[in-house]
């Protein structure tokens, strides 16, 4: 009889014990896990696109400073938004336009300067596809990086 309830103690502790366990681990893994959209839409609904616009002002101004454009994003804080219903993006204007004179810089073609992009970027290859100015983009910040003025010197030989 003793034995009896010993073993349905022990049985019982051993079940509490592996329910606060699964509840304890439950709740250090749910800070690391990030939020999974379900729809059946394949399109995705953007609400805030503001890589898309940036790109279109500095295509726009026809020649990148890009020293410049650094430090006066630097100094206000400025941040490029995505948001959409299967992802959310929001990185420092600052890295987005280091992102793009490295890629500019380590390209030879627009192709190789769009895979290192979405590389970089993988939520907005989507958005990227659909609005396909980062052609232009390339063509104007190459011509503003280091080994693009180097490209642009005449050849000796």
């Amino acid at each position: 009889m003793k034995s009896l309830i010993h073993t349905i103690k022990t049985a019982i502790f051993s079940i509490l014990f592996l329910s606060l366990s699964i509840s304890n681990a439950q709740i250090i893994y749910e800070d690391q896990l990030e939020t999974i959209y379900l729809n059946k839409n394949a399109e995705e609904v953007v609400y805030t696109n503001s890589f898309s616009n940036f790109n279109n002002d500095l295509i726009a101004t026809n020649k990148i400073n890009f020293k410049s454009q650094i430090q006066k994003a630097n100094q206000n804080n400025d941040r490029l938004l995505f948001l959409s219903e299967r992802s959310n993006l929001q990185i420092l204007t600052v890295t987005y336009l280091r992102t793009i004179r490295r890629g500019a810089n380590q390209s030879n073609n627009p192709e190789s300067f769009k895979a290192f992009i979405n590389n970089k970027l993988p939520e907005l290859i989507n958005q990227f596809k659909k609005d396909n100015n980062l052609e232009e983009l390339y063509i104007i910040s190459r011509k503003n990086t280091f080994n693009g003025k180097i490209d642009a010197l005449p050849s000796v030989l």
